[in-house]
């Protein structure tokens, strides 16, 4: 924990820097939506080709087939995104929307299973939001395709600068007894 203590301002400074990388992308969410889809192209392209090497290096048989066929999924997905990242935009947002509908479905399952727990409502609470978020994504697509994913990234952004800023601002100085 000392290291933390120590290090304190370069967590707050971080903070600051994700808290206002957040509010970029929540202010500009189609251009956030597009580098997010970007992103997510290079890093399969990546991952592809760290996997055909691994491939190659290690694996024989059936498995070295199988790991061929994933990394060159990777590889073709990856380039998809990049080239056509208009259709990436959309295909990604249809994917964030069953993500959030299965999301849902499965909180409020949870919930109901926590019943015994106090405030177990919050998970059917939550479950609900993200149904609604679901709906809100699909009733406007395509339309919402082009900042949805800008938008939700912002704000998950935003919110983890703002969890660091208060966690570093809560971390007693060195030397401090509380």
């Amino acid at each position: 924990m000392e290291w933390i203590q120590n290090n304190r301002y370069l967590l707050l400074i971080e903070g600051i820097i994700f808290a206002l990388l957040g509010l970029i992308a929540i202010a500009l969410p189609g251009v956030s939506t597009l580098s997010a889809e970007l992103f997510i192209g290079w890093l399969l392209i990546f991952g592809g080709i760290v996997q055909i090497y691994r491939t190659f290096k290690t694996t024989h048989g059936t498995s070295f087939i199988i790991s061929l066929l994933m990394s060159i999924l990777y590889l073709i997905f990856g380039v998809l995104l990049i080239a056509f990242p208009i259709a990436g935009v959309l295909s990604l947002t249809v994917l964030l929307t069953i993500f959030f509908i299965a999301e849902g479905i499965a909180k409020i399952i949870l919930a109901f299973q926590f019943r015994p727990l106090n405030r177990w409502f919050l998970l059917v609470i939550n479950g609900v939001l993200a149904l609604i978020i679901a709906y809100i994504i699909w009733s406007g697509w395509p339309g919402t395709a082009f900042w949805a994913l800008g938008l939700l990234v912002g704000i998950n952004l935003f919110f983890f600068g703002i969890s660091l800023i208060f966690v570093s601002m809560s971390l007693p100085k060195i030397g401090d007894k509380t």
